[in-house]
């Protein structure tokens, strides 16, 4: 179980260890199909012009429902510090609606795994972290909290109601140094605001390198950034030779700019 495996050496090392969960993942390349997709995919979110394989529309009550208890379920099993809601990926949750009517629905669902987490909480005699990663605009526009508005989450007005612990905002995929850290801090005023590294860039050689690394936390820090957080940073070693390994020496340097 490599979720038990990773909190227990996590805990050994005195270090707070939250799970991620995607909250709309559309890769469609599982292993492994839930009976719940495979029984509704007039739920999915795919239209004529965006066939989606995974993604389900948060619209409906039973979707919302499901991802709740997929996401209790792990923080029940797991003896975790908390979790993250990953809204990024992927950044898309609504078929239709209005902009009003799915920031309800979707401001309902997180207010119910904050007052599980509350409940699991006091069971374990301790606060559990909620946090959020933002969705992005995939990569059209940098992402604001307007641009995460109109996607059904907003999230500062999350935060004032005390729900998040911490925000991430990142990119879609590919780093491109152009957050507006500025923007989400002035919105967000109580908890801390984390810049995202992604791990790839366009062009030919793909993987950032070590000082790509650290130039894009320096920047994150110069323009505001409370902390660093790294996306997709770890190694896929199935792939054996072909593997990409992650430079992995940078963590100490991006560590520091956390401090």
């Amino acid at each position: 179980d490599p979720y038990a495996i990773m909190l227990s050496e996590a805990k050994k090392r005195g270090r707070e260890a939250l799970l991620t969960f995607r909250m709309n993942d559309d890769h469609g390349n599982d292993f492994l199909t839930t009976q719940f997709l495979v029984d509704h995919p007039d739920w999915r979110l795919g239209t004529q012009q965006y066939q989606g394989k995974g993604a389900m529309d948060f619209a409906r009550d039973e979707v919302r429902d499901y991802t709740f208890r997929l996401i209790e379920e792990a923080v029940r099993r797991y003896d975790c510090d908390g979790i993250e809601l990953d809204f990024n990926r992927f950044p898309r949750f609504f078929k239709e609606g209005s902009v009003e009517g799915n920031v309800a629905k979707m401001s309902s669902l997180v207010e119910r795994v904050r007052n599980m987490l509350d409940e699991v909480g006091r069971e374990r005699g301790r606060r559990l972290v909620l946090a959020v990663r933002v969705p992005s605009n995939f990569n059209r526009t940098p992402p604001t909290p307007e641009t995460a508005r109109q996607l059904g989450c907003d999230v500062p007005a999350w935060v004032k109601q005390g729900w998040v612990d911490f925000v991430v905002v990142s990119e879609f995929l590919y780093e491109q140094g152009d957050l507006p850290i500025d923007e989400w801090q002035q919105a967000i005023t109580t908890v801390p605001v984390y810049g995202g590294i992604e791990c790839t860039k366009r062009g030919a050689a793909k993987n950032l390198n070590a000082d790509e690394y650290r130039q894009a936390a320096t920047h994150l820090i110069e323009t505001g950034s409370d902390g660093v957080y790294l996306f997709n940073f770890f190694t896929s070693r199935e792939r054996g030779e072909a593997a990409y390994e992650p430079p992995y020496e940078v963590l100490s340097d991006l560590g520091a700019f956390s401090e």
